[in-house]
């Protein structure tokens, strides 16, 4: 790469003064800039912390769109945000192709999950007296006709949310995908994304996907092709001091009470599921012997093992649930005096065995309506997709039986992942969800020898990855140790930098803390209700332009309440939840004055330039508690090498 021209560009005599129309020359943009096209050229990693405001995206973005014009090799791009992909999608991107000045080549790459697919959408619409309890024809109807009109085909585009149930049933499945068989292969939405990206040499995608590639990748050795993500050689992460969250949580395995039900249910509920849509399109064959056979065979073998499973399901978890208090708040470590190992329980051990066993039959029972099927020369005609769905059934049957062993079985692994059990949602009622959980401990190594090692280039950039100007936290967490001691199968290269923000935030901002306000666990309540006031108090003095940032949906829905009984309220009020982010955001910036209450999407990658933010409420800051599993299970690692957890983790 040419530096200086490519320094050049974003410069005070550059193209980006006509381009950008509040232009300000950013000397720590450039300088990230050249970190950034210096590693392109000379291999490596690099990582740079860089303040709000320096413009981080552009400074990458310019030399990666550079290097696939020059050399067309794939950058993967990866950010911890929608707001921030869809930022580099559709304004820093279109800004650097008019910079350099050439046809810049990239792709939003998103979850296959986000994809609607148009025969399975179809297909649910003509089955939906088989497939679901109560009428959800309005509903399909309405997925049916956007399927006319939308060119994404994302959930990001729909006007509004499908139920759970429903977009289960519709969504891109690679379990239930018959790739170039299907009649829709080419329309289809999630592979024309494919189809895309395959050519793209810049991909715009986030810490999710990026680590399900990966995982991918490491369970079959594959770096040189594509996985869920096509093959790259050179890899650009944006909030990157996620990393090790992001990677922890899709390294990881986890079941819940609602999910494996959900699964159960989707072969039959009430009458009505896949075995259901399978008799009845063997019901009209003409090859009446095999298929009455199959039918019976449905009828008096799959459906009663289906039925066991359901049963030794609702057995194992009435023993299970008991053992963690429906009080108990956020996840609870296996192995420990807390919460000993469920399965040294006789009567857990027993049930733990026999849903194990339940589901097993039931695989089998699935495999086998489906071998023969698949066997006849002409009875599994026109059921290709049912034979998917069964075929899907029996897959997540095997990996909810491994996840069960994984955290509820301690064994060799044990010292290498940290195993958990916890509510999700209500803790009471209908509505608690069980979640069963394990996550590695340490992934650092994993990273090092499976991504880092991988790619000739990567840059990991923040505004916050240095802790006292040192970098040493962060590397000793993400495999980026540089210890002699320590043979690595790859010497890597690695670079640092810090570049100060630009805004002169002693004279430029205020930071209140206020100390008058109720305890926060206090029983009689009444910190919402100061939160409230305090939103008030402040907007009265900026004149709105502010965002109000929780921790919990239940407190940001309780401010809101809260906020709305002001009849008066002067400043317009836009909460999550109500609408998409995006439009939620626009909505904020017309607005010039407007309140917006939000949660983890709007604490990072929200870029709102200029008057229309002015100001920022936080009512809780998020830490990291030291009794949550993995931080806990973090704690005692560090603490068996010798080193000091307060020092290096906390």
């Amino acid at each position: 790469l040419e530096i200086d021209r490519l320094e050049a560009l974003i410069g005070p005599k550059g193209p980006l003064v006509q381009e950008h129309p509040a232009y300000e020359d950013r000397p720590g943009q450039r300088t990230m800039l050249r970190r950034v096209a210096e590693t392109y050229n000379g291999g490596g990693v690099t990582l740079v912390e860089a303040g709000t405001g320096t413009g981080k995206s552009l400074a990458y973005l310019i030399p990666s769109a550079e290097w696939a014009l020059r050399n067309a090799e794939r950058t993967v791009i990866s950010t911890n945000t929608i707001n921030l992909q869809e930022q580099l999608d559709q304004k820093d991107l279109p800004l650097v192709r008019k910079l350099l000045g050439e046809e810049v080549d990239w792709e939003l790459v998103k979850g296959r999950g986000n994809y609607i697919s148009i025969r399975r959408a179809q297909l649910a619409a003509e089955s939906a007296p088989l497939l679901f309890p109560d009428d959800r024809e309005d509903e399909l109807d309405q997925l049916i006709d956007w399927i006319g009109q939308t060119e994404d085909g994302s959930r990001a585009d729909l006007a509004f949310v499908p139920t759970e149930d429903v977009w289960d049933e519709v969504k891109s499945d690679a379990d239930i995908c018959l790739r170039a068989r299907c009649p829709h292969f080419q329309a289809c939405f999630y592979q024309r994304s494919r189809r895309r990206a395959a050519s793209a040499t810049l991909l715009i995608t986030n810490h999710h996907l990026l680590f399900t590639d990966l995982s991918v990748r490491m369970a079959t050795q594959n770096y040189k092709d594509s996985a869920v993500l096509p093959a790259y050689r050179h890899l650009i992460l944006d909030e990157a001091h996620n990393i090790e969250d992001a990677a922890t949580s899709h390294l990881g395995s986890e079941v819940t009470r609602r999910g494996m039900f959900r699964m159960l249910a989707r072969l039959d509920r009430r009458g009505r599921g896949v075995l259901t849509a399978v008799q009845e399109a063997l019901a009209g064959r003409t090859e009446r012997e095999p298929a009455m056979e199959l039918r019976s065979r449905i009828e008096s073998r799959v459906r009663p093992a289906l039925e066991e499973a359901r049963a030794e399901l609702t057995l194992f978890l009435d023993l299970l649930e008991p053992l963690l208090p429906s009080d108990a708040k956020g996840a609870v470590r296996l192995g420990t005096d807390e919460m000993p190992e469920p399965a040294s329980h006789p009567a857990v051990r027993e049930r733990l065995d026999g849903l194990v066993s339940a589901f097993r039959t039931l695989s089998r029972e699935l495999r086998g309506i489906r071998e023969r099927l698949e066997d006849h020369d002409t009875l599994g005609e026109g059921l290709e997709g049912r034979l998917l769905d069964v075929r899907s059934g029996e897959g997540r049957l095997a990996d909810t039986v491994h996840t069960l062993h994984t955290v509820l079985d301690g064994n060799a692994e044990e010292a290498r992942y940290v195993r958990w059990l916890e509510w999700r949602g209500k803790s009471r009622g209908k509505n608690r969800n069980l979640v069963i959980a394990s996550a590695p401990i340490e992934v650092g190594d994993l990273l090092r020898e499976h991504l880092f090692e991988k790619v000739e280039t990567a840059a990991l950039c923040s505004a916050t990855l240095a802790t006292k100007d040192s970098f040493a936290f962060l590397r000793s967490r993400i495999g980026l140790l540089d210890d002699t001691s320590i043979e690595y199968d790859v010497n890597l290269k690695i670079k640092e930098s810090i570049i100060n923000s630009p805004f002169e935030f002693d004279r430029q901002t205020i930071l209140v803390i206020p100390t008058d306000l109720p305890d926060v666990n206090d029983p009689n309540g009444g910190f919402d209700e100061a939160t409230a006031e305090v939103v008030r108090d402040t907007c009265s003095i900026s004149g709105g332009g502010t965002f109000v940032l929780f921790t919990s949906h239940r407190a940001l829905r309780r401010v809101a309440e809260l906020l709305r009984a002001d009849t008066v309220l002067p400043w317009p009020l836009f909460v999550q939840g109500e609408d998409t982010r995006a439009r939620l955001l626009e909505r904020f910036v017309e607005s010039g004055s407007g309140l917006l209450l939000g949660t983890a999407s709007f604490w990072e990658g929200v870029d709102v330039p200029g008057r229309p933010l002015r100001g920022l409420i936080i009512q809780r800051l998020p830490f990291k508690v030291p009794t949550e599993p993995i931080t806990a299970a973090r704690i005692e690692a560090i603490e068996r090498r010798g080193g000091s957890s307060f020092g290096e983790f906390v």
